[in-house]
């Protein structure tokens, strides 16, 4: 099955949903990928994320920025400063 943006339906990544909030593609990416580039990486560097850094899916139990099961403060990735699940 293939990965398709949460608000159009696109396999797509990056600007062009019309859909969206911030106008980027965002798709569920589990896990192991970034929701706005498909990588696997974490930290910052994603071009089409809206605050320039990957975001895994949600999983409950990780971080969607760092991948950590820490809670509360202390990511260095999230754009807020906390661990995000």
């Amino acid at each position: 099955m293939v990965d398709k943006c949460k608000y159009c339906g696109s396999t797509a990544y990056g600007s062009g949903c019309m859909n969206s909030p911030h106008k980027k593609h965002e798709h569920g990416g589990g896990v192991q990928h970034c929701i706005f580039c498909g990588s696997t990486a974490y930290g910052s560097g994603c071009l089409n994320s809206p605050h320039k850094k990957h975001q895994h899916g949600s999983s409950g139990n990780k971080c969607v920025y760092c991948g950590s099961t820490a809670t509360g403060s202390g990511c260095l990735n999230s754009p807020v400063g906390k661990h995000m699940k």
